[in-house]
C-alpha cells in the first residue's frame, strides 16, 4: 500500500503537471505523455536515491523539484477547472499556470528563510514566579544547513529563557555532523531533547552521541526535575498508543508543573489523565506547503497552536525549520516562547 501511494504521489508531483501543461502548450499528446513518463521515472529514482544515498547535493535538487512540483500540480488542478469554466485557450491557461506557480514557488522559498517568534501565555497555581520556556521543533538540519542553527540560536539568547525544549526532528540525515549543531553550545541554560521520527530514520546512535557531547539532556521514557518543573520525555513512535503506554511507567513529581515532550501531537488525552500541565509537540509543520495542510489535517486532529482543557495545555509547533524543500506556504518557521506565570 505504501509503495502504491508513493507511486501515485510521485506521479501527481513529477508527471501530472508536465503532462497537462505540455499538452496544452503544444497540442502534442504523444510528446506530453513521453516527457511526463520520463519525468515520473527520474523523480522516483531521484527520491529513492536522495533519501537513501549519501549525496546531499542530489537530495537538495530532488526535494526542491518535489516542492515546486507540488505547487505546480496544485496550480494545474485549479487550471483544469478554469479550462472548463472559461473560454481561454489552452496555451493561455498553461502559460498562466506556469507563471503563477513560479511566482508562488519563489514566494514560498523566501518565506522559508523567515523565523518568527510566537509568545504564548500560560497561567498555573503550581509556579510561584514567572518562567520562560522556549520550544524548538522540526529544525531538520540536513534539509537545512548548519548555518540555519546559528540563526535560531541568536534570538533565543536574546529571549533569555529558563530552559529550552527540543521536541524532535533536530536532524533528518545521517550525513549531519556535530559541527552543524555546534551553535547549541552557546546556550547556557538547560536544553532538553526528545527524539522524533527523523532521528530514528537517520542514525539514532549518532544523534544520541552528538546530544551527549553538546550537553543536551535527552529524555527517553524518563523525567527530570528543575526547581518548580517536572519535565518528561517520551520517544516518538508510529504507534498512536505510545504516550498512554509509556507515561504511567515514568516516575514523576506531580506536585510540580509537569511538562511532557513528545514529538507528534497524539496522546494528549492520556497526558490529561496523568496530570500533565503542558504537552509540547510538533511533527505536523502545519502542512508546510499549502494545500498539504488539508491532508495533514486528515491524520491529526490538532495540527497547530494552543489547545486547552481543564487548565491544562497542548501546544503544537508548526516547526522551526523545514523538511525537504526550503519552502513555506501558509505556514511559518517558529520559535515558540511560553511565559508561564503564577495564577493571580
Amino acid at each position: 500500500m505504501f509503495r502504491l501511494m508513493f507511486l501515485v504521489a510521485a506521479y501527481f508531483v513529477f508527471a501530472y503537471p508536465i503532462l497537462r501543461c505540455l499538452d496544452w502548450l503544444t497540442g502534442d499528446t504523444v510528446l506530453a505523455v513521453m516527457t511526463s513518463s520520463v519525468a515520473w521515472l527520474v523523480g522516483i529514482v531521484g527520491m529513492r536515491y536522495s533519501f537513501n544515498g549519501p549525496n546531499m547535493r542530489v537530495r537538495y535538487v530532488v526535494v526542491h523539484w518535489l516542492g515546486a512540483g507540488f505547487i505546480l500540480a496544485s496550480a494545474t488542478l485549479i487550471a483544469e477547472v478554469v479550462r472548463l469554466l472559461t473560454v481561454y485557450s489552452d496555451r493561455d491557461i498553461a502559460t498562466g499556470t506556469l507563471l503563477g506557480a513560479g511566482v508562488v514557488t519563489i514566494f514560498s522559498i523566501l518565506m522559508s528563510h523567515h523565523i518568527s517568534v510566537r509568545q504564548v501565555e500560560v497561567f498555573s497555581g503550581k509556579v510561584t514566579r514567572p518562567w520562560r520556556v522556549v520550544q524548538l521543533s522540526d529544525v531538520h538540519i540536513g534539509s537545512r544547513q548548519g548555518g540555519f542553527m546559528e540563526r535560531i540560536i541568536r534570538p533565543i539568547q536574546g529571549l533569555q529563557p529558563d530552559f529550552v525544549a527540543i521536541t524532535g526532528d533536530l536532524i533528518d540525515s545521517s550525513a549531519v555532523d556535530i559541527e552543524a549543531l555546534q551553535s547549541l553550545d552557546q546556550l547556557k541554560m538547560p536544553v532538553y531533547f526528545v527524539i522524533g521520527n527523523h532521528e530514528r530514520y537517520a542514525d539514532l546512535d549518532k544523534m544520541m552521541d552528538m546530544s551527549r557531547k553538546l550537553g543536551m539532556r535527552t529524555l527517553r521514557q524518563q523525567s527530570e526535575t528543575l526547581e518548580e518543573f517536572c519535565i518528561t520525555g517520551i520517544d516518538d513512535a508510529e504507534d498512536r498508543g505510545q504516550v498512554s503506554r509509556e507515561l504511567p511507567k515514568i516516575d514523576r513529581d506531580r506536585e510540580k508543573f509537569n511538562i511532557l515532550l513528545y514529538h507528534r501531537p497524539v496522546g494528549w488525552e492520556a497526558a490529561l489523565e496523568h496530570e500533565i500541565d503542558l504537552m509540547l509537540s510538533g511533527h505536523t509543520h502545519k502542512g508546510q506547503i499549502f494545500p498539504f495542510n488539508l491532508m495533514v489535517r486528515q491524520q491529526f486532529n490538532r495540527i497547530h497552536g494552543l489547545y486547552r482543557k481543564r487548565n491544562r495545555f497542548l501546544y503544537v509547533s508548526p516547526g522551526t525549520g523545514t523538511w525537504g524543500p526550503l519552502m513555506r506556504l501558509g505556514s511559518f518557521n517558529e520559535i515558540s516562547v511560553f511565559n508561564i506565570r503564577p495564577t493571580g
